[in-house]
């Protein structure tokens, strides 16, 4: 195994953070051949979880048209012209929002992977839960389907080495050893701004 260089690691971090390609050989060059396993194995893991987001279940097509035709009714009604064709619009959009309300719950009631596809608890007060791929303005945040980047899985590495590299410098600064080191060191310290030898 390959001694590990924080220098090296931070200077792939920082080419990273200033949108620079890191390539695989630049990992495996400064962490080894296990991180370029753990980048793959990663990856991969992301792959399959973008893959699951791609095959929406019926139920969850059926609650995004139930929220989209309740949209419609809302704004329909936001511009109408009369008073009275607004108060029947909206009548008709909440009568479909408190439909599709029921229709969720109930689907999450009966699917634990239910709520990963929403971007609000579904029981929540903070108004219509969205899905996660819904590319409606009133979505809240992605949720589990934000996509995760080569690069994002680079930094996940290689920040994960230099979290590796400061723990183990912890742990051997509050060891026996290290502590019998610091006092040889500050002895020589001593020694060598002419407190001569005792």
């Amino acid at each position: 195994m390959q001694k590990l260089q924080p220098t090296k690691i931070t200077a792939l971090l920082t080419k990273l953070a200033k949108g620079k390609n890191v390539s695989l050989r630049d990992l495996e060059n400064v962490l080894g051949l296990d991180a370029v396993a753990e980048y793959e194995q990663l990856w991969a893991a992301e792959q399959d979880r973008r893959k699951f987001f791609d095959n929406k279940p019926t139920a969850l097509a059926e609650y995004e048209g139930m929220l989209k035709r309740a949209d419609l009714l809302t704004a329909r009604a936001d511009k109408a012209l009369t008073v009275n064709s607004a108060k029947n619009l909206r009548v008709l959009a909440n009568a479909e929002y408190d439909a599709a309300l029921a229709h969720i719950k109930q689907y999450v009631a009966e699917n634990e992977d239910g709520k990963v596809w929403l971007d609000r608890d579904a029981f929540g007060a903070l108004g219509q839960a969205r899905l996660v791929t819904s590319r409606s303005t009133q979505k809240l945040t992605e949720g589990a389907n934000a996509k995760v980047s080569k690069e994002d899985i680079k930094r996940t590495v290689l920040q994960t080495a230099l979290d590796k590299i400061a723990a183990e410098q912890k742990a051997f600064s509050e060891s026996a050893e290290g502590i019998k080191l610091k006092g040889l060191l500050a002895k020589l310290n001593k020694q060598s701004r002419g407190g001569g030898y005792t």
